[in-house]
């Protein structure tokens, strides 16, 4: 019986609109790179910010954070506005500090997933030169498609185009990509806490001349209270041309209010 219980009550969860600080509804950079199409409640407000160890593939390890806000200012839309400041290998083996490019940017739900249709959606950013060596405004359009399967597991595909309009020499202007998230919670029906992540992506280098990158990833998301969630994960770009990174350590925490 209290199986039971435990499953009706969870399923109620799992169907329910959910906001931003829930344990199986993912956000980029928490802990890895795919959006899932949902946005957070109409009103909500959400406070997400984390820290990473970074090694690139030649270099020295230095750590990277990033703090963003996000507002439900409308029914399936939201606000956010983040800055990712840096201490990381300036690519001459030694490390620098950099406050990072600040970024403001918009998320769509077009629908809830709902029998055989998945849940699309759209996000666009903007990230503003305020970093050590940034020039111009930067663009990334990103589409997003999450869709159940195996009961309560969920695919996630997010299509990028990520756009420079004021490339150094060298750099290529426009870097199409392309990433498939899984997320699966652990432990249910006796309990809905925690949700299992990976990821597998493919992107344009920024370097012109140099093959494109593959990223994998996976993470944990943990409930720790009913409007917080704890994350953590590991990413590595295992295959690619110069500029990638060995491995990313990332562990994060976001808050509602």
């Amino acid at each position: 019986m209290k199986q039971v219980l435990l499953g009706v009550l969870a399923s109620a969860w799992f169907i329910s609109p959910v906001g931003a600080v829930d344990h199986n509804n993912v956000d980029a950079n928490r802990p890895l790179d795919f959006d899932d199409a949902e946005t957070i409640a109409y009103r909500e407000k959400s406070f997400e910010f984390g820290g990473a160890i970074v090694k690139p593939k030649g270099g020295k390890s230095g750590l990277e954070g990033e703090a963003e806000f996000l507002y439900g200012f409308k029914k399936n839309w939201h606000l956010n506005a983040g800055f990712d400041p840096k201490f990381v290998d300036d690519g001459t083996r030694r490390r620098r500090g950099d406050i990072g490019d600040f970024s403001l940017g918009v998320q769509h739900n077009f629908n809830r997933e709902i029998g055989n249709t998945p849940a699309f959606g759209v996000r666009a950013d903007a990230f503003l030169p305020t970093g050590r060596g940034s020039r111009g405004v930067d663009f990334r359009l990103r589409g997003i498609a999450s869709k159940s399967f195996r009961q309560y597991a969920r695919l996630h595909l997010n299509l990028d185009l990520q756009v420079d309009n004021s490339p150094a020499a060298g750099d290529r202007k426009t870097q199409p990509g392309i990433i498939v998230g899984y997320s699966q919670p652990l432990g249910y029906p006796t309990r809905f806490d925690r949700t299992l992540l990976a990821q597998v992506g493919y992107r344009a280098n920024s370097l012109k001349g140099q093959s494109g990158i593959t990223r994998i990833g996976v993470g944990l998301r943990q409930q720790v209270t009913p409007q917080s969630v704890f994350d953590v994960g590991l990413i590595s770009e295992v295959s690619g041309g110069a500029g990638r990174e060995a491995f990313k350590l990332v562990a994060g925490y976001s808050t509602a209010f």
